[in-house]
């Protein structure tokens, strides 16, 4: 999956993101970045400090404390994780290869993406006189964490993009989010992500092989050497009995 979205279930879930697991990760910690106007709004900026990111995690921002009161305990759910996933050809050119221009691209198509979804999916539900309504805030706080490998060590490029559980509405109070447009239109933000980063990658002198869905592959990079970096395992197999390993030297390089 290009984009993936899923519901935080506690706040200490916080420390994951930011083990380092990559060669570039500076201090032992996976690079990472305030975004959103939300964040703008509380001054935000630069890299996601732990214990700050922490406390929002638990919905205290600002003056105020978000969530429902359940038995005497504040019930608060910390956010979403919406993941961006870069091309296996990009991941390898990037992380293998060592062009790391194709990480400054992958972070632009984030962004770009983000901000589009903070322009027209950031709303709150409102409860007044008795009836619920949904108000459009533009704003997001956003804490996106950039890995380069996957669980199998595999060169995966991607970002993790924390979507804290709060906007900030008209008035200026914060409220909860009201996540339901990020479910429905998941796979749309995938496809922008894609397109944007097609355009990046195009940018920079590569050629591309576009595939169904807005889905991409740099050109050049044949289906073996893809697949020798697909799998930890695999790679490991081939080595084993074959002695053949992809050549880095012989990836390709942009015109």
């Amino acid at each position: 999956m290009v984009a993936t979205l899923s519901a935080l279930t506690n706040a200490a879930q916080a420390a994951s993101y930011y083990e380092a697991d990559d060669y570039y990760a500076e201090g032992g910690l996976a690079p990472s970045e305030w975004q959103g106007k939300g964040a703008e709004a509380l001054k935000l900026q630069g890299a996601a400090e732990h214990d700050q990111f922490s406390r929002l995690l638990e919905g205290r921002v600002a003056d105020q404390q978000l969530g429902a009161t359940r038995d005497g305990e504040i019930a608060h759910r910390p956010g979403w994780d919406l993941t961006f996933s870069a091309p296996k050809s990009v991941s390898i050119l990037a992380e293998v290869a060592g062009d790391r221009r194709l990480v400054e691209a992958h972070e632009r198509a984030v962004r770009t993406t983000l901000g589009l979804a903070e322009t027209h999916f950031a709303a709150t539900r409102i409860r007044e006189d008795g009836e619920v309504r949904r108000e459009t805030t533009g704003n997001l706080v956003i804490a996106t964490f950039r890995h380069g490998t996957s669980r199998a060590l595999d060169p995966q490029l991607h970002s993790h993009n924390i979507i804290l559980n709060m906007t900030q509405d008209d008035s200026g109070q914060w409220r909860s989010l009201e996540p339901r447009a990020f479910y429905q239109l998941q796979k749309q933000l995938g496809a922008i992500y894609r397109q944007e980063l097609a355009g990046e990658v195009q940018r920079l002198g590569y050629a591309i092989d576009r595939g169904k869905e807005s889905s991409f592959e740099i050109a050049g990079l044949d289906a073996a050497t893809l697949e020798a970096f697909s799998q930890r395992s695999q790679a490991i197999d081939v080595n084993r009995h074959s002695k053949i390993t992809p050549d880095r030297h012989a990836i390709l390089t942009p015109c």
